[in-house]
């Protein structure tokens, strides 16, 4: 256990992987702000008292929560597969990973401490930018960011942010372990990950995802009970097919050489 926490503290403090985190965090930052700006309530509440906000902080904002935009998708893919590619691929091709698997930990773990590691850093910069940045647009109003984000909402918004992330984590991991290099798997992964947002492909995230948690906030601020679960149309991409992807890749890694 001590071996696997010196690994996963070693792989938290690697200078590129934190310069990647701190990029992806300032720039996830900037797109969120630029749609939490967008709300209109925040807008729409100068002109108004008190009572006013009342209605406003139980309904309409919500309506106008973030979601996963295709800008703030993007940083998302490139951290994830940057990180993913210098945490797989980045050891073998800088001959670390001679001294790495020589440690006496069995492949799939050191894939698990990997796979934390990388999961950690690029959920920290795509979700803690998400309520940072709603918390700077409304700071004038924190009884208004209560009433959007009470009720449950936050753990939901959060759930839909964590599947985003776990979906990109897994298929940037899966793409690098195939990988002959590093390069190969950064190309490989913005392709894997992007070629569907091009295209448009509404059952990819981040289409559906923004769909589905356009629709729960909506049946939220209206008061209407959800059909069964909000993450009902979006489980399956977001967690079962991320959680085979993981699966394979560790599999794979079991057999794979250092070299």
């Amino acid at each position: 256990m001590g071996t696997l926490k010196t690994q996963l503290k070693w792989e938290l403090n690697d200078p590129l992987t934190l310069t990647v985190f701190l990029f992806g965090f300032l720039m996830t930052g900037i797109a969120f702000v630029r749609d939490a700006l967008r709300m209109g309530a925040v807008g729409m509440l100068n002109p108004f008292n008190p009572e006013s906000a009342v209605h406003y902080a139980t309904m309409i904002p919500k309506l106008a929560l973030p979601g996963v935009s295709q800008e703030a998708y993007s940083v998302l893919v490139f951290v994830a597969v940057m990180l993913s590619s210098l945490s797989i691929r980045g050891d073998i091709d800088s001959l670390a990973a001679l001294t790495v698997y020589s440690l006496p930990i069995r492949k799939w773990k050191l894939f698990t401490v990997k796979f934390t590691s990388t999961f950690l850093l690029t959920l920290l910069s795509f979700v803690l930018p998400y309520f940072l940045a709603l918390g700077y647009v409304l700071s004038g109003s924190p009884a208004l960011l209560t009433g959007i984000l009470g009720d449950g909402v936050w753990i939901n918004v959060l759930a839909f942010l964590l599947m985003t992330v776990f979906y990109t984590i897994s298929v940037s991991l899966f793409v690098a372990v195939l990988s002959p290099n590093s390069f190969a798997a950064i190309l490989g992964g913005l392709t894997v990950l992007y070629v569907p947002v091009i295209l448009g492909v509404s059952s990819l995230p981040p289409f559906n995802i923004s769909g589905a948690m356009s629709s729960y906030l909506t049946a939220v601020a209206y008061g209407m009970e959800h059909a069964g679960s909000p993450y009902a149309g979006v489980v399956r991409v977001g967690f079962f097919v991320p959680s085979i992807l993981l699966a394979a890749s560790m599999i794979i890694s079991e057999g794979r050489d250092a070299r």
